[in-house]
Protein backbone atom coordinates (compact mmCIF):
# COMPACT_ATOMS: atom_id res chain seq x y z
CA UNK A 1 0.00 0.00 0.00
CA UNK A 2 1.65 3.49 -0.91
CA UNK A 3 2.43 5.86 1.87
CA UNK A 4 1.25 9.12 1.76
CA UNK A 5 3.27 12.03 2.29
CA UNK A 6 2.86 13.73 5.26
CA UNK A 7 0.44 17.40 4.89
CA UNK A 8 2.32 20.54 5.02
CA UNK A 9 0.85 23.74 4.58
CA UNK A 10 2.45 24.50 1.09
CA UNK A 11 -0.55 21.33 0.22
CA UNK A 12 -3.16 23.65 1.25
CA UNK A 13 -5.30 25.64 -1.25
CA UNK A 14 -4.32 29.20 -1.15
CA UNK A 15 -7.52 30.77 0.02
CA UNK A 16 -7.23 28.04 2.88
CA UNK A 17 -3.69 29.30 3.73
CA UNK A 18 -5.23 33.07 3.85
CA UNK A 19 -7.98 32.45 5.89
CA UNK A 20 -5.11 30.49 8.74
CA UNK A 21 -3.43 33.09 8.63
CA UNK A 22 -6.12 35.71 9.06
CA UNK A 23 -7.00 33.39 11.98
CA UNK A 24 -3.43 33.54 13.64
CA UNK A 25 -3.43 37.04 13.29
CA UNK A 26 -6.65 37.42 14.76
CA UNK A 27 -5.54 35.33 17.62
CA UNK A 28 -2.27 37.06 18.47
CA UNK A 29 -4.44 40.37 18.50
CA UNK A 30 -6.94 39.05 21.13
CA UNK A 31 -3.84 37.25 23.42
CA UNK A 32 -2.08 40.75 23.45
CA UNK A 33 -2.19 43.07 26.25
CA UNK A 34 -5.17 45.48 25.96
CA UNK A 35 -4.47 49.02 25.60
CA UNK A 36 -6.32 51.14 27.26
CA UNK A 37 -8.98 53.97 25.49
CA UNK A 38 -8.26 57.37 26.32
CA UNK A 39 -9.59 59.09 28.90
CA UNK A 40 -12.66 61.40 27.89
CA UNK A 41 -10.64 64.09 29.32
CA UNK A 42 -7.89 63.53 26.98
CA UNK A 43 -9.95 62.73 23.63
CA UNK A 44 -11.46 66.33 23.87
CA UNK A 45 -8.06 67.90 24.61
CA UNK A 46 -7.04 66.04 21.33
CA UNK A 47 -9.70 65.62 18.61
CA UNK A 48 -10.25 68.62 16.86
CA UNK A 49 -14.04 69.58 17.02
CA UNK A 50 -14.66 67.09 20.09
CA UNK A 51 -17.94 67.93 21.72
CA UNK A 52 -18.24 70.66 24.63
CA UNK A 53 -19.29 70.02 27.93
CA UNK A 54 -22.96 71.35 29.37
CA UNK A 55 -22.80 70.11 33.27
CA UNK A 56 -26.70 70.50 34.95
CA UNK A 57 -27.24 70.69 38.63
CA UNK A 58 -30.67 70.71 39.41
CA UNK A 59 -32.17 71.98 43.10
CA UNK A 60 -34.10 69.79 45.51
CA UNK A 61 -37.25 70.26 44.15
CA UNK A 62 -38.16 66.67 42.78
CA UNK A 63 -39.92 67.05 39.57
CA UNK A 64 -40.56 65.03 36.43
CA UNK A 65 -37.10 63.47 35.07
CA UNK A 66 -38.31 63.50 31.61
CA UNK A 67 -38.87 67.28 31.72
CA UNK A 68 -35.87 68.25 33.21
CA UNK A 69 -33.59 65.66 30.41
CA UNK A 70 -36.01 68.23 27.63
CA UNK A 71 -35.12 71.10 29.05
CA UNK A 72 -31.26 70.50 29.58
CA UNK A 73 -31.26 68.74 26.02
CA UNK A 74 -32.78 71.95 24.99
CA UNK A 75 -30.13 74.08 26.80
CA UNK A 76 -27.56 72.23 25.36
CA UNK A 77 -28.60 72.63 21.60
CA UNK A 78 -29.38 75.94 21.82
CA UNK A 79 -25.01 76.47 22.76
CA UNK A 80 -24.60 74.26 20.03
CA UNK A 81 -26.05 76.44 17.68
CA UNK A 82 -24.68 79.38 19.32
CA UNK A 83 -21.20 78.13 19.49
CA UNK A 84 -20.72 75.91 16.77
CA UNK A 85 -20.00 72.54 18.36
CA UNK A 86 -22.40 70.03 19.36
CA UNK A 87 -23.06 70.07 22.97
CA UNK A 88 -23.34 67.21 25.33
CA UNK A 89 -24.81 67.10 29.34
CA UNK A 90 -24.33 65.32 32.55
CA UNK A 91 -26.91 66.27 35.28
CA UNK A 92 -25.53 66.17 39.14
CA UNK A 93 -26.55 66.23 42.19
CA UNK A 94 -23.39 67.42 43.28
CA UNK A 95 -21.43 69.46 40.75
CA UNK A 96 -18.46 70.37 42.14
CA UNK A 97 -16.73 67.34 42.07
CA UNK A 98 -17.80 66.44 38.57
CA UNK A 99 -16.07 69.49 37.52
CA UNK A 100 -13.27 68.62 39.39
CA UNK A 101 -13.06 64.85 38.01
CA UNK A 102 -13.44 66.34 34.67
CA UNK A 103 -13.87 69.89 33.37
CA UNK A 104 -16.80 71.52 31.45
CA UNK A 105 -17.20 74.39 29.01
CA UNK A 106 -20.55 74.66 30.20
CA UNK A 107 -22.88 74.86 33.39
CA UNK A 108 -26.18 75.67 34.38
CA UNK A 109 -26.70 76.35 37.98
CA UNK A 110 -29.53 76.39 40.89
CA UNK A 111 -28.43 76.74 43.80
CA UNK A 112 -27.10 80.61 43.63
CA UNK A 113 -24.53 79.80 46.36
CA UNK A 114 -22.81 76.98 43.84
CA UNK A 115 -22.98 80.06 41.51
CA UNK A 116 -21.18 82.56 43.63
CA UNK A 117 -18.46 80.14 44.32
CA UNK A 118 -17.61 79.57 40.66
CA UNK A 119 -17.68 83.01 39.53
CA UNK A 120 -15.29 83.08 42.34
CA UNK A 121 -12.76 81.04 41.01
CA UNK A 122 -12.93 82.25 37.59
CA UNK A 123 -16.20 81.15 35.91
CA UNK A 124 -18.18 83.84 33.87
CA UNK A 125 -21.61 84.67 34.25
CA UNK A 126 -23.39 84.27 30.67
CA UNK A 127 -26.56 85.07 31.77
CA UNK A 128 -29.27 84.61 34.60
CA UNK A 129 -32.59 83.57 34.18
CA UNK A 130 -35.74 85.28 35.05
CA UNK A 131 -37.88 83.45 38.00
CA UNK A 132 -41.72 83.44 37.05
CA UNK A 133 -42.51 83.15 40.53
CA UNK A 134 -40.07 85.04 42.43
CA UNK A 135 -37.05 83.16 44.09
CA UNK A 136 -35.72 82.30 47.46
CA UNK A 137 -36.63 80.81 50.41
CA UNK A 138 -40.24 80.48 51.77
CA UNK A 139 -41.64 79.40 55.28
CA UNK A 140 -45.26 78.09 54.87
CA UNK A 141 -47.98 76.86 57.21
CA UNK A 142 -51.17 74.89 57.60
CA UNK A 143 -54.53 78.06 57.52
CA UNK A 144 -56.49 78.20 60.93
CA UNK A 145 -59.92 77.76 59.92
CA UNK A 146 -61.83 81.41 60.41
CA UNK A 147 -58.94 83.17 61.81
CA UNK A 148 -57.36 85.00 58.24
CA UNK A 149 -53.96 86.03 60.13
CA UNK A 150 -53.07 83.19 62.01
CA UNK A 151 -51.37 79.31 61.45
CA UNK A 152 -52.41 76.28 62.91
CA UNK A 153 -49.65 75.37 64.71
CA UNK A 154 -48.55 71.85 67.16
CA UNK A 155 -51.34 69.06 67.72
CA UNK A 156 -51.16 65.08 67.45
CA UNK A 157 -49.95 65.10 64.51
CA UNK A 158 -46.41 66.30 64.84
CA UNK A 159 -45.90 62.65 66.26
CA UNK A 160 -45.56 61.41 63.02
CA UNK A 161 -42.43 63.15 62.94
CA UNK A 162 -40.81 62.04 66.07
CA UNK A 163 -41.92 64.99 68.21
CA UNK A 164 -42.78 63.40 71.27
CA UNK A 165 -43.57 66.51 73.59
CA UNK A 166 -45.95 68.53 71.16
CA UNK A 167 -47.76 71.36 71.91
CA UNK A 168 -51.40 71.12 71.95
CA UNK A 169 -52.99 72.47 68.68
CA UNK A 170 -53.59 76.07 68.55
CA UNK A 171 -54.27 79.32 66.10
CA UNK A 172 -51.17 80.95 66.43
CA UNK A 173 -51.08 84.88 64.72
CA UNK A 174 -48.32 85.10 62.19
CA UNK A 175 -46.32 87.81 64.12
CA UNK A 176 -46.12 85.41 66.79
CA UNK A 177 -44.57 82.16 64.86
CA UNK A 178 -41.19 83.04 65.80
CA UNK A 179 -41.72 82.54 69.54
CA UNK A 180 -44.24 80.21 69.50
CA UNK A 181 -43.17 76.61 71.70
CA UNK A 182 -45.68 75.11 68.92
CA UNK A 183 -43.62 75.58 66.15
CA UNK A 184 -41.26 73.07 64.19
CA UNK A 185 -39.94 73.33 60.91
CA UNK A 186 -40.16 70.90 58.07
CA UNK A 187 -37.20 71.46 55.55
CA UNK A 188 -35.72 69.73 52.94
CA UNK A 189 -31.84 68.17 53.44
CA UNK A 190 -30.07 69.03 56.22
CA UNK A 191 -27.38 70.93 55.42
CA UNK A 192 -28.31 71.86 51.78
CA UNK A 193 -28.95 75.86 51.16
CA UNK A 194 -32.47 76.48 51.62
CA UNK A 195 -32.10 74.45 55.09
CA UNK A 196 -29.35 77.32 55.78
CA UNK A 197 -31.24 80.34 54.81
CA UNK A 198 -33.92 78.86 56.85
CA UNK A 199 -32.36 79.11 59.61
CA UNK A 200 -30.72 82.30 59.11
CA UNK A 201 -34.16 83.87 58.41
CA UNK A 202 -35.95 82.10 61.46
CA UNK A 203 -32.35 83.52 63.50
CA UNK A 204 -33.51 87.02 62.35
CA UNK A 205 -36.61 86.71 64.52
CA UNK A 206 -35.83 84.69 67.46
CA UNK A 207 -32.69 83.98 69.40
CA UNK A 208 -32.87 79.94 68.91
CA UNK A 209 -33.66 77.73 66.09
CA UNK A 210 -36.89 74.97 67.09
CA UNK A 211 -36.97 71.25 66.60
CA UNK A 212 -36.04 70.94 62.59
CA UNK A 213 -37.17 67.44 61.06
CA UNK A 214 -35.47 67.03 57.61
CA UNK A 215 -36.38 66.28 54.22
CA UNK A 216 -35.12 64.61 51.23
CA UNK A 217 -36.36 66.97 48.65
CA UNK A 218 -38.98 70.44 48.96
CA UNK A 219 -42.06 67.87 47.51
CA UNK A 220 -42.01 66.32 50.48
CA UNK A 221 -42.10 68.75 52.69
CA UNK A 222 -45.74 69.83 50.96
CA UNK A 223 -46.74 66.14 50.71
CA UNK A 224 -46.46 65.57 54.14
CA UNK A 225 -47.90 68.32 55.18
CA UNK A 226 -51.01 68.44 52.79
CA UNK A 227 -51.44 64.79 53.08
CA UNK A 228 -51.18 64.54 57.43
CA UNK A 229 -52.06 68.05 58.17
CA UNK A 230 -49.41 68.41 60.43
CA UNK A 231 -49.66 71.70 61.88
CA UNK A 232 -45.65 72.13 61.45
CA UNK A 233 -43.87 75.27 59.07
CA UNK A 234 -42.58 73.71 56.16
CA UNK A 235 -39.12 75.20 54.59
CA UNK A 236 -39.91 75.66 50.47
CA UNK A 237 -38.42 77.91 48.01
CA UNK A 238 -41.23 79.46 45.51
CA UNK A 239 -41.67 77.19 43.12
CA UNK A 240 -43.29 74.95 45.85
CA UNK A 241 -44.91 77.62 47.86
CA UNK A 242 -46.88 79.18 45.07
CA UNK A 243 -48.73 75.27 44.57
CA UNK A 244 -49.29 75.78 48.16
CA UNK A 245 -50.73 79.41 48.09
CA UNK A 246 -53.16 78.11 44.92
CA UNK A 247 -54.71 75.44 47.11
CA UNK A 248 -54.93 77.77 50.20
CA UNK A 249 -52.40 77.15 52.25
CA UNK A 250 -50.64 80.19 53.94
CA UNK A 251 -46.69 81.74 53.00
CA UNK A 252 -45.31 82.79 56.03
CA UNK A 253 -42.25 85.13 55.15
CA UNK A 254 -39.74 85.12 52.51
CA UNK A 255 -36.43 85.13 51.73
CA UNK A 256 -35.27 86.71 48.08
CA UNK A 257 -32.07 84.67 46.71
CA UNK A 258 -30.69 85.12 43.14
CA UNK A 259 -32.02 83.15 40.60
CA UNK A 260 -30.15 80.24 38.03
CA UNK A 261 -27.58 81.11 36.13
CA UNK A 262 -25.99 79.61 32.91
CA UNK A 263 -21.91 79.82 33.39
CA UNK A 264 -19.31 79.36 31.15
CA UNK A 265 -15.45 77.91 32.04
CA UNK A 266 -12.31 81.04 32.52
CA UNK A 267 -10.81 79.33 29.77
CA UNK A 268 -14.24 80.07 27.04
CA UNK A 269 -13.30 82.81 24.71
CA UNK A 270 -15.24 85.74 25.68
CA UNK A 271 -16.60 86.10 21.62
CA UNK A 272 -18.42 82.17 22.41
CA UNK A 273 -19.52 84.20 25.68
CA UNK A 274 -20.89 86.52 23.87
CA UNK A 275 -23.11 84.46 21.33
CA UNK A 276 -24.29 81.80 24.11
CA UNK A 277 -25.66 85.07 25.68
CA UNK A 278 -27.18 86.72 23.26
CA UNK A 279 -28.86 83.39 22.18
CA UNK A 280 -30.52 82.93 25.46
CA UNK A 281 -31.49 86.77 25.45
CA UNK A 282 -33.02 86.50 21.98
CA UNK A 283 -36.91 86.51 21.18
CA UNK A 284 -37.17 82.91 19.83
CA UNK A 285 -35.55 81.08 22.87
CA UNK A 286 -39.36 80.88 24.15
CA UNK A 287 -39.79 77.50 23.52
CA UNK A 288 -36.62 76.68 25.55
CA UNK A 289 -37.98 78.94 28.43
CA UNK A 290 -40.92 77.24 28.84
CA UNK A 291 -38.97 73.70 28.92
CA UNK A 292 -36.85 75.08 31.86
CA UNK A 293 -39.52 76.96 33.32
CA UNK A 294 -38.05 80.35 33.31
CA UNK A 295 -39.60 83.75 32.41
CA UNK A 296 -36.52 84.79 30.06
CA UNK A 297 -33.00 85.49 30.79
CA UNK A 298 -30.52 88.88 31.47
CA UNK A 299 -27.32 89.86 31.79
CA UNK A 300 -26.70 89.74 35.17
CA UNK A 301 -24.59 90.86 37.59
CA UNK A 302 -21.80 88.48 39.56
CA UNK A 303 -22.13 90.95 42.34
CA UNK A 304 -24.89 89.92 43.73
CA UNK A 305 -23.93 86.77 44.10
CA UNK A 306 -20.70 87.36 45.80
CA UNK A 307 -23.20 89.38 48.05
CA UNK A 308 -26.08 86.20 48.48
CA UNK A 309 -22.67 84.61 49.38
CA UNK A 310 -21.45 87.03 51.93
CA UNK A 311 -25.10 87.94 53.53
CA UNK A 312 -25.06 84.04 54.03
CA UNK A 313 -22.11 83.51 55.97
CA UNK A 314 -22.73 86.36 58.63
Amino acid sequence: MPQTAPLSVRHLPLLLRCSLAGLLSLAAALLAPAQAAPAPAAMAATAPGAPQLLRVQHGLVQENEVALADGAQRLADAIGRATGRRTLWVAHDALGPALAAQPAAWAFVKPPSLSANMLAKGWQLVAVALPPHGFGTDFIAQPCPGHADSVLLGGPTLSTLGIADSSPASCVAVRDVWKSPAAVLLAPAKGSLVDKVAAKMWLMHAPKLPPTVHVQYQNAVTDFMRVTHAAVIGVVTPLVSAQWRAHGGVVLAHQQMPFWTVLAAPDVPAAQVAKVRAALLAPDAQPLDRSLHVAGWESGNPQVYADFLRWLKR
